[in-house]
């Protein structure tokens, strides 16, 4: 589970923004997020996001693809492809499919009246009623029960949220920006915009590297 750890956002706060499905503010003008992730100094792949709907009822289409390579020699290769459903302003359900390295694996997770279920192939387990997929996107999914959306495992950590940040973009712009840090089961930094627009990621790789984000076209 989730947790946040900030003076400017209360518990109370927090589950109201999830109630009222305010997932909704993160979902950019233009209907895409696209992103290039770099590690190293080295492009290595691609994560996009298309946004469909109306206010309260949406799909959001998910893809990743990473390759890190040495020479001809390919050394880690991902695929995800998720679809996210919305709707009443709530989220409904996730499927999505990930190889890793050959290593297939599918998780189908839907919000029933007494929990979310999630299914994979170790078989179903069940989630609290207000658990969300940490797909990035949505600002909103800090103050909830994270599961991760490749494997449908629940995650634990420790979320410390900084508002009053700069965030400088591919472009060379500075903007104002709040930062979400997670340590637990993943090392993650997300960077929203005043808006709750997501703008930028840096992560932790298991090979300890670091994997970040820049937003593209």
């Amino acid at each position: 589970m989730a947790q946040i750890s900030t003076g400017a956002l209360t518990r109370r706060a927090a589950l109201a923004m999830v109630i009222a499905g305010a997932a909704r503010a993160g979902v950019p003008a233009g209907r895409r997020l696209a992103f290039e992730a770099w590690r190293g100094g080295k492009r290595i792949g691609r994560h996009t996001l298309d946004f469909d709907g109306d206010d309260k009822n949406f799909v959001v289409r998910i893809e990743a693809d990473f390759a890190v390579s040495l020479g001809p020699i390919t050394l880690f290769r991902y695929r995800m492809q998720a679809v996210e459903t919305w709707r009443g302003g709530r989220f409904a359900e996730l499927t999505s499919r990930t190889v890793t390295n050959g290593r297939p694996e599918q998780v189908t997770a839907i919000r029933g009246p007494d929990g979310v279920w999630v299914r994979t192939a170790k078989g179903p387990r069940k989630l609290p009623p207000g658990a969300l997929p940490l797909t990035h996107w949505n600002e909103s999914a800090f103050a909830a029960p994270l599961f991760n959306p490749e494997t449908g495992a629940a995650m634990r950590e420790a979320v410390a949220r900084q508002p009053g940040q700069t965030l400088t973009l591919p472009d060379g712009r500075a903007i104002a920006a709040t930062r979400y840090a997670l340590a637990g089961d993943a090392n993650i930094v997300d960077w929203y915009d005043g808006a709750g627009v997501w703008r930028a990621l840096s992560a932790k790789a298991p090979d300890g590297s670091r994997i970040d984000y820049r937003q593209s076209a």
